[in-house]
Parts: structure tokens; C-alpha cells; sequence
């Protein structure tokens, strides 16, 4: 019996060796079993009925995950996610929960816009999540007592819409693009010799025996490049770019992982391109601090150095800016994530919104021919004749635009923005609410939904709030076919005059609230004159002469991406 008897020693070293082996499964059996056991209790809480008549509780889409909820799933693509679980719950107002965080979704037209009128809302706890992605880690932007808050975030802001700064930008911008349109490309070969915006794009100068020379470009590059430009020179000025002729690509790769860096994923998570994105941003912050040095020292009449000696084309509102920052104390360095959050939310969507609707276009000879047609009296690009000049050599073309006869009269141009806007942008506006809040769909959704009364839902006071803007722009309750690109459902005629206007109807693509998107009008008129004018100076084409095939989309944090470059002919129409 002996040989079978074991030490003290070696019966605990039996117990060891079994447990390590039991560990894994162990703990694989309970994470299982908490997940299962999440998914039946969520299921169970999301089927509590409703009283017909009576304020409706905020049902709660079943999860598998424990604090996680539907976090993957919502980041994967949003708009789908989202999608699936208005279908699922047959509720326009439903919860999803991510991080441990109960978020009310929102996706009737009525309710959203009831929530962006309410004063009850508030974006201030996502506007210190964004703050502090763009490197305020601190918090000293976001944690201003209230007066100095109310001026910086919202009295500053304010200046992007309102006059003179829409006027005087407009005049800016059109000038930019008299000047740069005629060189979207330059036909130069060797890169020193390119433009910024051309440096990015992969340029190859085809000359096969034509009359005219070919380039062969990376379009979304090329319009995300010439849009950044444009749109920086205008608010910033022109020596930022000329000293750091970098910054912008900067920007996109801040952007591709910037929802990651909102969600507070460290440098170090092995994700690809997040730690390339706080390089980024470390630079970027380290550039517009400089910047913002440099302007101070100009505007007390100091020679801030060769880089920066002309400032005075510096817009306006950013000019006050500065001078605000200066006034509330805060360093070059702790302004500088704010003047981040400018420069990113002022490129990243419109620049994303300028490659879209130009394929648009391009991909219809149709529609295309119809709106070079209707801005004909307000765009005109043309080439001067040797005649003309006296020069024995032939010069750059050049082109005339008419904005204000472009806002006025091009209602299919506009339209056909508006639908770019509306297949191509996903946004969301998020909010928290301050007091409790009622919302109530309108009699025309309870009817489109088949409900003889509209449906009511209590949200309570400290909860959040998704209105997903998105998930409208591509229900076939409010857009018939909406998969199709169909500018003329934008067109609508004033049943009082009979008259004709493009109305972008429940799209929210710069974001929403009382005072929405600050940049919405100069956007807007950006991309107008620069689509129009674009497409009144070149002619491109896909590389194999075949009709353009409308790239996939990609998430991003607010335009979509294209999931990959298209490569086109580009040659000049004039």
C-alpha cells in the first residue's frame, strides 16, 4: 500500500498542477456564463410591455457583453448597428449601452428636432471628452469658470455665422479658388515642383500625343489636399501652411483613429494607427502653439521671425480668438487644443463632402451636362488667346465666379449637394440632458409608422442622448429609394408663390442643435463654388475610360471615407 501513499509535499503539488490546469477553462466557463446570463436578463428587461396612451419607458436593446454592451458593434458601423435595433425594438426612441453608459437613441425626425430645440440639453460633457482627445489633457478648455466658458465655446464660436465673417470669408475663398482651380493640377513632374495638395496625389504627367496634357492622380488625396488648403488659408492665412507644409496630413492621420482617441484608447493599445495618431497630434499641438506665439507677437507689433512675418490675413474670429486666450491667461500650448478642434472639424467633413460629390457627378454625364449647363452665367473658365495677351506663349487659364448668382439660381447644383450630404454623411449629435425632457413623435411619423397615436417617451434628467441623423438619411419611410442618387427629391416648390427652392429637409450633416454646426454656412458655400468651379475647368475620367464606380464607404467620424482611393484621368476642359 505504501507505493500508492503520497508525501504531504506531493499532494500539494498535485493540487497545484490541476488547478493551473482548471484555470483556463474555469474562467473561460465563467465568462461564458456571464455572458449568456447578460444576454437573457437584457432580452428579459427589453420586452417590459408598454399602457397604450401613456408615456412609454426607454426600452433597452439586448446585449451579450457585460460593461462593453453594444461598444464593437457600434463602432464597427454605427449606422447599421443602429439600424438593426430600431427594427428589432419597433421603437423610434431606444437605449444601447456602451462602456457601462445607458445611451437614449433617437431616430424619428420629430423627436430628434424637439430635442435639438430643447434648452434642457447640454454637449458640455462630450465637448471635454473631445477637448481632451485634442491634447487637453488637463482640462484648462474645459474646465473655464462659466463666463469665461460661455465666451470661448460659444461667444467665439458664434462669429463663424454671422456677418461680416460669412461675407468676408466668401470674398476670401473665391478669390483662392479664381487662383487655384486653374491648378488643381500643374502637369509637373517632378514633385518639388507641385503643389502642396498635388504632393499626396501621386501625380503622373501622361503625354500620349494628344493635344492636350493628361494627369493621372489619387483623387480623394487630390480634393482632400486642395479643400484643406483652401479652407486653412482662408480662416488661418497663408503662412501656416508655408511653415508647416506638413500639417495637414497630420490632421487626416489624427483623424483616421480620432473616435478611438474620444473613447480614451491609450497610445500604447495595439491598434494599428493610434500611436501614429498621438504623433500626430503632438505635432500639430506643438505647430499651432508656435502659431499662436507668433500671432501674439505680431499683434503687439514684435517681429515674430521670417516664418510668420505676414499675419494679416489671419481671419477675424480667429484673430479674437487668441486675443481671448491671451486675455483669459491661457498659454500658446493650452490654447492650442482648441485651435485643433477648429482646424479639424473645419476640414475633415468638408473635404470628405468635396470628393464625394464630385464623383457623384462625374459619374452621371447626365446630370453632370445639366448643372455645367445652369452655372454657365456664374462660372466661366477660359484660356487667353495669344491675341489677347501679346505673349508669344500660351497662358494659364482662368475662371470667373459668380457666388451669389450660384447660391441664387443653381437649385440643382444645390440639390445635388444636399444629396451628397445625405448618402455620403452619417452624423450623430450627442447631448446630456439637465432637467427631464418629454418628447412626442409627430401625428405625420405615428401615421408613417401605422399608428393611430403618436407614441410619448419620458428621458430623465443626467441621461444621454443620440440623435442619430444618419440612420433618417437612409430610411425608405422618408427618402423614397434612397440608395439612389436623386437630387430632384431636395427640389420642392412653395405652394404659396409656385417658385422653386432646394431644401435639405431632415439632413443634418454638419451636426445639429439650437445653434448647429458653426461652420455650416462657409462649408457650404465652400464646397458650392468649388464643385462648380471644378467642374467647369477639367473633365476627369476613370483610369480604364469606363463610368465611375462609386467607392464603398468607410467609417469615420463624421463624412464617410472612401474604403480606397480611385485613380482618374484629369485634363483641362479649356
Amino acid at each position: 500500500m505504501s507505493k500508492f501513499e503520497l508525501s504531504p509535499d506531493g499532494l500539494i503539488q498535485t493540487i497545484r498542477s490541476s488547478s493551473s490546469e482548471l484555470v483556463w477553462p474555469l474562467l473561460g466557463a465563467t465568462l461564458v456564463f456571464c455572458c449568456i446570463a447578460t444576454r437573457i436578463i437584457s432580452g428579459i428587461q427589453s420586452r417590459v410591455g408598454d399602457q397604450p396612451g401613456q408615456s412609454q419607458s426607454i426600452r433597452t436593446v439586448p446585449y451579450w457583453f457585460p460593461w462593453l454592451g453594444h461598444s464593437i458593434s457600434f463602432m464597427w458601423n454605427h449606422v447599421k448597428f443602429t439600424e438593426k435595433a430600431r427594427d428589432y425594438m419597433n421603437a423610434p426612441v431606444f437605449a444601447i449601452y456602451m462602456g457601462g453608459t445607458r445611451h437614449n437613441t433617437i431616430v424619428s425626425p420629430s423627436m430628434i428636432k424637439s430635442v435639438m430645440v430643447s434648452r434642457v440639453t447640454t454637449s458640455v460633457p462630450r465637448l471635454k471628452r473631445a477637448f481632451k482627445a485634442f491634447g487637453d489633457g488637463v482640462g484648462v478648455l474645459g474646465n473655464l469658470n462659466t463666463v469665461d466658458y460661455q465666451v470661448f465655446h460659444h461667444k467665439l464660436p458664434n462669429l463663424l455665422m454671422q456677418e461680416p465673417f460669412i461675407t468676408e470669408v466668401s470674398t476670401v475663398t473665391t478669390q483662392l479658388l479664381k487662383r487655384d482651380v486653374p491648378n488643381f493640377v500643374t502637369f509637373c513632374r517632378s514633385v518639388v515642383d507641385q503643389t502642396l495638395w498635388e504632393r499626396g496625389s501621386d501625380v503622373d504627367v501622361v503625354d500620349d500625343n494628344c493635344d492636350k496634357l493628361a494627369c493621372e492622380v489619387n483623387l480623394f488625396a487630390l480634393v482632400r489636399g486642395f479643400i484643406g488648403n483652401i479652407t486653412t488659408t482662408a480662416l488661418m492665412g497663408q503662412a501656416i501652411l508655408e511653415a508647416f507644409p506638413n500639417l495637414l496630413d497630420d490632421v487626416w492621420t489624427l483623424d483616421n483613429r480620432f473616435p478611438l482617441m474620444m473613447m480614451g484608447i491609450p497610445r500604447w493599445t495595439p491598434i494599428p494607427g493610434v500611436s501614429a495618431a498621438y504623433a500626430s497630434r503632438e505635432r500639430l499641438l506643438n505647430s499651432l502653439a508656435t502659431y499662436h506665439q507668433a500671432f501674439l507677437q505680431w499683434d503687439d507689433g514684435v517681429d515674430p521671425g521670417v516664418k510668420f512675418r505676414d499675419l494679416e490675413d489671419v481671419s477675424e474670429p480667429l484673430k479674437q480668438r487668441i486675443r481671448t486666450s491671451k486675455s483669459l491667461g491661457l498659454s500658446p500650448r493650452s490654447s492650442a487644443s482648441g485651435h485643433l478642434s477648429l482646424l479639424w472639424a473645419m476640414n475633415v467633413n468638408s473635404s470628405n463632402i468635396a470628393f464625394w460629390h464630385l464623383v457623384h457627378l462625374y459619374a452621371d454625364p447626365t446630370l453632370l451636362k445639366e448643372i455645367r449647363e445652369e452655372i454657365s452665367p456664374y462660372v466661366k473658365a477660359h484660356r487667353p488667346s495669344r491675341e489677347e495677351t501679346g505673349f508669344p506663349f500660351q497662358e494659364p487659364p482662368r475662371i470667373s465666379i459668380d457666388l451669389e448668382g450660384l447660391l441664387k439660381f443653381c437649385l440643382l447644383l444645390k440639390a445635388s449637394f444636399y444629396e451628397t450630404l445625405r448618402l455620403d454623411t452619417a452624423d450623430m449629435s450627442f447631448r446630456e440632458l439637465t432637467s427631464d425632457l418629454t418628447i412626442t413623435e409627430s401625428n405625420k411619423d405615428a401615421t408613417i409608422s401605422d399608428l393611430a397615436t403618436p407614441r410619448t417617451y419620458q428621458v430623465r434628467k443626467g441621461e444621454s442622448v443620440i440623435l442619430h441623423h444618419g440612420v433618417l438619411q437612409n430610411d425608405s419611410q422618408y427618402f423614397s429609394n434612397p440608395g439612389q442618387f436623386d437630387p430632384l427629391r431636395f427640389i420642392v416648390t412653395d405652394p404659396e408663390t409656385g417658385g422653386k427652392k432646394a431644401d435639405m429637409h431632415t439632413v443634418h450633416p454638419f451636426g445639429g442643435g439650437m445653434s448647429g454646426c458653426k461652420g455650416r454656412a462657409f462649408a457650404e458655400r465652400q464646397l458650392l463654388a468649388f464643385t462648380a468651379a471644378t467642374i467647369s475647368m477639367w473633365d476627369i475620367e476613370p483610369m480604364d475610360g469606363n463610368r465611375f464606380e462609386i467607392p464603398r464607404h468607410r467609417q469615420s467620424s463624421g463624412a464617410y471615407l472612401p474604403e480606397k482611393d480611385i485613380r482618374v484621368r484629369i485634363v483641362a476642359r479649356v
